[in-house]
């Protein structure tokens, strides 16, 4: 899989372009938008990661351009914290997830394994028409901080390839991560965004993980998923065994007032990938809803 990264910044482009290229993907690099579109053309990427605030071209300009002509290929934006309103313009262009500066190892590739697993299933031949047609799933999984990864890979599975195509699986398993993630973190290890944020500054979040799953009542806590799909939809209704929380409490991220001042990845992830989300029970259910898009559905 071919990963194309566009920065302005040379000691991060370099930088990106090390992390990708040693986590055994084929990578190519661009100083500038303009540069960076001659490279898709003629390389045809798979997966682009683009800065959005670069001069000449920026990186919406660049998205927008890019999704004229190819609604397929997976955009990962990259902001500062101080311009992440613009990574909610980027989500409404078309991105399909963005990353935030100071980019990690352990931010960049997991979006891109989520990417590479997407565009992996597109190329798988589909089942034939009327072979599935309805049914319902119920998993149950530990409590563990590689929970998220492994479980949404298993829920991944069970979409038949006909149902949706490659971009929007692609934002359906960038959807169930937040979500999965939110029900072990702050559900079921009791984790608070304070907390979490301050962790990730310090960067302890290992640490946090670690007290809390000594905790065995936390620790035995369990994340139920319930999967039920129709040629009309697919549902997804994820339960965590946590205190909750009250469901109205939480602002509306896509709100004009809001926007600035973005507080919960997930909630406004969930809202923007799924055609509906509705918290239920004490706060600790979620029920999220992507209606099927292709013709064999």
């Amino acid at each position: 899989m071919k990963v194309l990264i566009i920065e302005d910044d040379f000691i991060s482009r370099n930088y990106l372009h090390d992390l990708v290229k040693y986590s055994g993907y084929d990578c190519v690099t661009a100083k500038n938008a303009a540069d960076g579109f001659d490279i898709y053309i003629n390389e045809k990427p798979e997966v682009i990661v683009c800065n959005i605030v670069m001069p000449g071209i920026s990186g919406l300009e660049f998205l927008q351009k890019i999704r004229q002509i190819d609604k397929h290929t997976i955009i990962i934006m990259v902001t500062s914290i101080s311009s992440e309103r613009l990574a909610i313009d980027a989500l409404r262009l078309g991105a399909n997830d963005y990353l935030k500066k100071p980019i990690q190892d352990n931010d960049i590739i997991p979006a891109i394994k989520r990417a590479g697993s997407c565009i992996v299933l597109d190329d798988e031949p589909s089942p034939k028409y009327g072979e599935i047609d309805s049914g319902k799933i119920i998993m149950k999984f530990n409590t563990d901080i590689n929970a998220p990864r492994l479980i949404v890979d298993r829920l991944m599975d069970e979409i038949a390839p006909n149902f949706f195509e490659s971009d929007t699986r692609a934002n359906i398993e960038i959807g169930l991560s937040e979500l999965v993630t939110n029900a072990i973190e702050h559900g079921n290890l009791n984790i608070t965004f304070e907390e979490k944020s301050e962790t990730l500054k310090n960067f302890t979040l290992e640490d946090l993980y670690s007290k809390r799953l000594k905790n065995k009542k936390l620790a035995g806590r369990k994340v139920t998923v319930e999967y039920a799909f129709s040629p009309e939809k697919c549902e997804w209704t994820i339960t965590d065994e946590g205190n909750g929380f009250d469901p109205n409490s939480i602002p509306d991220p896509l709100a004009e007032e809001n926007l600035e001042s973005l507080h919960g990845r997930g909630i406004f992830f969930s809202r923007h990938l799924f055609d509906s989300v509705e918290y239920l029970g004490k706060g600790n259910i979620v029920h999220a809803v992507k209606i099927c898009q292709k013709s064999a559905c």
